[in-house]
């Protein structure tokens, strides 16, 4: 079951860097012709992007959202600000020690369907 964005946690995402997750498994016979398909019937995208949040209502937000409510790498979520898809994180998120107002999560996300 996909789980929604925390409402407490702003959608203001940005750097926003994608490209699309290698679909194909490409063999080769021992006549020596090479022969590919598609495991999945659509393509998928993968990224990664950044989130500005603030100390420390949002980042505390944020994961207590991300442990609890969707259950860390395991769980899918929906966000209209990322597009009509369900996604996943492919990897912990990683915060960058900014000041002490705000810190920025450095997000790496994949379309799941």
């Amino acid at each position: 079951m996909s789980v929604n964005w925390s409402p407490n946690v702003n959608k203001k995402f940005f750097g926003y860097n994608g490209q699309p997750i290698d679909n194909y498994v490409v063999n080769e016979n021992l006549s020596g012709r090479t022969v590919g398909y598609k495991r999945n019937s659509s393509d998928l995208f993968k990224f990664s992007c950044s989130i500005k949040l603030n100390m420390p209502e949002e980042l505390s937000a944020f994961w207590v959202w991300f442990t609890s409510t969707l259950g860390g790498l395991t769980g899918t979520f929906t966000c209209d600000a990322l597009g009509t898809k369900t996604y996943r994180f492919s990897d912990i998120p990683s915060p960058q020690n900014t000041d002490r107002t705000y810190r920025i999560l450095t997000l790496e996300i994949e379309e799941v369907y």
